[in-house]
């Protein structure tokens, strides 16, 4: 099977066992000349094997002992699960709120003594009490055929956002506790609490270097975890158009590829069996490399981590599969309306340039990438001097520092690759229509240059993104509250390393695309004749309010320290944000407003079917393609129609 699994869910789910998989592909079924039924055929028998294999290990469980060997293994990954429950504020709350509901909240205090005390023999008598096959219900879903039925009216349930509660009166009404279980001690209900925004002050990272890579270290005895990620500076800008999507297939390949001395599944039961997370994931500018480990297995992870970044296998059948399943990823990528118009309007707004590369174009030389180009770009930049290591833990700074000491020895001393990556020039405005026939719901793209991180107004622009389409924002009450035309929407700020872009999405009913955009227009110039003071203050309130769930943990804090380092940024960002957010007023959002929202210079991209009809005003109706052609001629922006790819 590509893959298989079994889960108890929470009481969602009405006490359900559910057992599952994906059956590898049927030979069967990639024979020429066969007929749809035939291919159901063999699919259906795929699953139905796959099936009998999930049933006979049912068998097992109710007719042999789990051995002491997988009995302790299944109990430390469920007691690493557990500790990560409660790595942050947010997964505590929810933890605790999810098990009063279910059992009482006390239950969470004698969890893992009693999850400990469980015997192999009760897993037995569990499994033959609960997992009788005679009582499944068994579904399968094949590929192919035609829908038996239209598809069903979309309808929505929504949920008071910030700007209607802000209007509503929810004060009145009891204050009480009206749980079935007994009261804590020093409850409040959540509606009386009240917090005046304040500066966090953030403890400073303990810093060192390593064989030359700069360490920043927290220390974090609150659980016994170990957490480490090396940033590097290497990414897809970094390697050729003629090997585009290497970064993709190492993503997918250097874990499950194994080592020189641990073949792929062996690697996997090592890091199984030990609760051990190791990912590598290169994205367009820089890579992280994450391990988190119990803190009793600190030192065979980093063994572990060792062994990957220097001898990594990149075994020949995982890259081939690896390489196979990010081509089927790519070619897919069409059926997706909104990546597909966040993926055109990218290539245009950074046409020539690294930034605006097609991603597609790497379905023809992915083919093409071997082993070595792979070991070749980890040996050129998986070297200390091109990393930024962040650490928090369970440990003291000595330990941590001669412990990383030690993990350097093996690595080249070699200087950091050297990037050279320009700035990317202007490109002009443009209506883009992408047709996709019978696409009901309309993607609508919008994109503006924005400003770079190290921009003193970065961060007073971003609270005014949120004042203009964040979350409960002007754009989101007006489109999706007051007209109904939108089922999501929203207008951010984000960036790269040499530019800031301004980024717009809406995901509307399929003829309101023009309509949506232009309202979405017609707020943007609102902004640049007034910022609003009641809905400044509401985002400047929710925002420092907020602030501290930024980085609920040490682990998250050291990581942004990391990336500041990396990235050439300063140290006390964090400060800074909230300086800003404190500081601006309405004049300073206003002028940046008036600089960055021109409307000349809007990008807009449209993902739809343009045989869609739009009723007009006076009752007439127009295609959507000729609605958007309208509003192009009405904002003086040329109009062009590109293929779906």
């Amino acid at each position: 099977a590509v893959e298989a699994w079994a889960g108890n869910p929470d009481s969602r789910f009405g006490g359900l066992f559910v057992l599952g998989g994906s059956p590898n592909e049927p030979d069967a079924a990639r024979q020429p000349g066969l007929s749809d039924a035939e291919k159901r055929t063999a699919y259906r028998e795929a699953c139905e094997g796959l099936e009998a294999l999930i049933l006979a290990e049912i068998g097992r469980l109710q007719t042999e002992l789990v051995s002491a060997e997988e009995l302790a293994r299944i109990k430390k990954l469920n007691r690493r699960d557990f500790i990560d429950r409660l790595r942050s504020n947010e997964s505590v709350a929810g933890t605790l709120a999810t098990t009063e509901v279910q059992v009482g909240w006390r239950y969470l205090t004698a969890y893992l003594e009693r999850m400990e005390a469980v015997t192999a023999e009760e897993i037995r008598k569990a499994a033959s009490t609960y997992l009788q096959p005679d009582k499944r219900t068994s579904v399968y879903i094949l590929p192919g055929g035609e829908s038996r039925r239209p598809v069903e009216v979309y309808t929505e349930m929504r949920s008071i956002g910030g700007s209607a509660a802000d209007r509503a009166d929810l004060q009145s009404g009891s204050r009480e506790n009206l749980s079935d279980y007994p009261t804590p001690a020093g409850w409040k209900h959540p509606l009386s609490f009240h917090r005046e925004p304040r500066r966090i002050e953030y403890p400073a990272a303990e810093t060192f270097s390593a064989a030359g890579a700069a360490v920043y270290f927290l220390p974090d005895p609150e659980l016994p975890l170990m957490e480490m990620t090396i940033f590097l500076k290497a990414g897809a800008v970094d390697v050729t158009d003629s090997a585009a999507g290497l970064t993709d297939v190492l993503n997918a390949a250097m874990i499950r590829g194994g080592t020189d001395s641990l073949a792929p599944d062996e690697l996997a039961v090592l890091v199984d069996d030990n609760a051990i997370q190791v990912s590598v994931r290169a994205g367009e500018e820089e890579t992280a490399v994450r391990l988190s480990v119990l803190s009793a297995d600190w030192q065979r992870g980093l063994e572990l981590l060792e062994d990957l970044l220097l001898r990594p296998r990149f075994d020949p059948q995982v890259l081939d599969v690896a390489k196979r399943q990010v081509i089927v990823a790519l070619r897919r990528e069409g059926e997706n309306a909104r990546a597909v118009a966040m993926r055109e309007a990218q290539i245009w707004h950074f046409k020539g340039h690294l930034y605006g590369r097609d991603p597609l174009a790497a379905a023809t030389t992915i083919p093409g990438i071997t082993r070595e180009d792979l070991k070749r770009f980890v040996s050129a930049y998986f070297v200390p001097a091109n990393m930024v290591v962040a650490v928090a833990g369970d440990i003291g700074r000595d330990q941590v520092e001669a412990d990383l000491r030690r993990f350097f020895d093996g690595f080249s001393g070699a200087p950091a690759p050297q990037r050279s990556l320009p700035v990317p020039a202007a490109t002009p405005p443009i209506v883009t229509l992408i047709h996709k026939p019978g696409q009901a719901q309309s993607q609508v793209t919008l994109k503006l240059p924005g400003l770079l991180r190290t921009d003193p107004d970065f961060w007073r622009l971003n609270l005014l993104m949120s004042v203009f389409g964040g979350s409960d924002s002007l754009m989101y009450t007006r489109l999706r509250d007051d007209l109904g035309y939108v089922y999501a929407a929203g207008f951010y700020q984000t960036f790269k390393w040499q530019a800031g872009l301004l980024v717009g999405s809406i995901n509307c009913q399929g003829d309101k695309a023009a309509a949506a955009a232009l309202e979405t227009l017609e707020i943007m110039k609102s902004l640049r004749r007034s910022v609003p003071e009641r809905e400044l203050e509401r985002h400047r309130l929710d925002a420092l309010n907020g602030f501290v769930f930024n980085l609920d943990t040490k682990s998250d804090l050291v990581q942004a320290y990391g990336r500041y380092h990396l990235r050439g940024e300063p140290l006390d960002t964090l400060g800074r944000i909230q300086d800003a957010l404190f500081s601006a007023d309405r004049n300073e959002l206003l002028e940046i407003a008036r600089r960055l929202f021109d409307p000349g210079r809007l990008q807009i991209h449209v993902v739809a079917d343009k045989t869609l009809p739009v009723q007009k005003p006076g009752g007439r109706t127009v295609t959507l393609e000729e609605d958007l052609k309208a509003m192009a001629r009405s904002l003086n922006l040329p109009f062009r129609e590109i293929e779906l790819r």
